[in-house]
């Protein structure tokens, strides 16, 4: 299938970021989004900031893990991941590849434990998960040293241009192995890929003695109409929503 939703009239074609003046990624990095799908390594987190951000993930597993059969998000409930999705460092560069005004609507920590650790995800692109157009960012931060031995994220550079791929009912792509290149997205702690909705991307099992904790955010243009689950989660992070699209989720715990 090409859509779980063929009743929405959704456009997948991946439009290139125009940006003359970007203010915290270069234009050389603006250049490799546009090309590749993505750009690798950002640093996000660092010292104090870091340690901070490890402790928060180490000692609270259990409360933001889903344990059920089903999908949920925590960055519009948790205080701690509120403070992450909407943070200067992230949205600032969102703004670079999205414009001013950005909602993220979707987020996920995944912990893959060591010694095979899961799940060992295939190969598919994010964008066929979202009732919406395929304009979405997507940002994995790494919680710790992420690389190939404890299952870090690997990329097909330049799939996003092939639009929405054909997957089956668990989203995978179908041939996806022989579709092109792969690169392993070794990732420091504290640093994040931010990458396109419509990118091919798998991560395997961790075979390592180390955890490889991830948290995921998902970002769209506030103008971007989302036909699901838009009022559980959605948290506008900067700009306005000009168009009247999306509830607002304020800051847990603020009143």
């Amino acid at each position: 299938m090409l859509t779980l939703f063929p009743d929405l009239d959704l456009d997948f074609t991946f439009h290139p970021v125009s940006n003359p003046a970007p203010r915290r990624f270069t234009p050389a990095q603006i250049e490799e989004y546009n090309r590749e799908g993505y750009i690798p390594r950002v640093p996000l987190f660092s010292g104090h900031r870091l340690t901070r951000m490890q402790a928060f993930f180490r000692g609270n597993k259990e409360r933001i893990v889903h344990h059920g059969s089903g999908f949920e998000c925590f960055h519009h409930s948790v205080p701690e991941l509120y403070d992450i999705a909407t943070d200067k460092a992230i949205v600032e560069r969102v703004n670079d590849l999205i414009g001013p005004d950005v909602v993220c609507h979707i987020s996920q920590f995944i912990c893959k434990e060591p010694g095979g650790g899961g799940p060992d995800v295939a190969w598919h692109q994010d964008s066929s998960f979202n009732p919406g157009h395929a304009r979405c960012v997507v940002v994995w931060l790494a919680v710790e040293d992420a690389d190939i031995a404890n299952g870090c994220m690997w990329f097909q550079p330049r799939s996003h241009l092939r639009g929405q791929l054909d997957f089956d009912e668990k989203h995978r792509v179908a041939g996806a192995e022989e579709m092109g290149e792969k690169v392993a997205i070794e990732t420091p702690a504290g640093h994040a890929v931010f990458f396109s909705d419509l990118l091919l991307h798998n991560s395997p099992m961790n075979r390592s003695e180390r955890p490889r904790p991830g948290f995921t955010m998902t970002y769209v243009p506030a103008d971007v109409q989302i036909h699901k689950n838009k009022d559980r989660w959605a948290v506008l992070c900067s700009g306005v929503d000009r168009k009247g699209l999306w509830p607002r989720h304020g800051r847990p715990g603020a009143g």
